[in-house]
């Protein structure tokens, strides 16, 4: 078995091959990525993350999200499964949107792929009007985001629900999707995958 970023080559028999013979990167590429339990309050609701979103994690998730590497979808849970389906437990898995266009070009929904892994339950109830490219915008001009995103009107949500995505930057995905869920009786928590370092200041 190959790493799925370094191409190179997995060793085997050693105890890391034993107990993550499945992980799709290599131990080297893997220790590259900043592995922290983050807890953070976001917007009056408790948001968690597993990693801070440095340049090892920011290439992993191009290469996923932008380049349309689909093998790689299960390297971004692949440490934390259990402990996300543990703390997670009976939650309905409420996915942030992607650009129609976006995900049109890439062919799958990249969280839906990512978070699969979970076996549980996952919605995709949100529009994105902005079909420009987020990566690009000023901070300004992500924040009008937060007005840009619509809720579904066959939306089915349970009442406990997770907000997930793959990284949380400015946070505007996030307040539109909270303001698209205003008035409705939702307990609601968030996880990210990554968060920017800007969020353990």
């Amino acid at each position: 078995m190959r790493c799925l970023m370094c191409d190179h080559e997995m060793g085997y028999g050693s105890l890391r091959d034993i107990f993550y013979g499945d992980d799709p990167l290599c131990m080297k590429c893997r220790r590259q990525w900043d592995k922290r339990r983050i807890q953070l309050d976001f917007e009056g609701y408790r948001l968690r993350s597993s990693y801070v979103y440095n340049e090892a994690f920011s290439k992993c998730l191009i290469r996923y999200k932008e380049l349309a590497d689909e093998a790689l979808k299960d390297a971004f849970l692949f440490e934390e499964l259990k402990w996300f389906q543990r703390t997670y437990r009976n939650r309905q898995l409420v996915l942030m949107p992607s650009s129609v266009m976006k995900k049109e070009i890439r062919g799958f929904s990249h969280l839906e792929k990512m978070f699969e892994c979970t076996g549980m339950e996952m919605i995709e109830p949100f529009v994105k009007l902005d079909e420009d490219v987020q990566k690009k915008k000023t901070v300004s001009q992500r924040h009008e985001i937060e007005h840009r995103i619509i809720l579904k009107s066959d939306a089915e949500l349970k009442e406990r629900i997770v907000l997930c995505d793959d990284t949380v930057t400015t946070g505007s995905t996030l307040k539109g999707a909270l303001n698209a869920l205003k008035g409705l009786d939702c307990r609601i928590e968030i996880y990210t995958v990554s968060a920017n370092r800007r969020w353990l200041m």
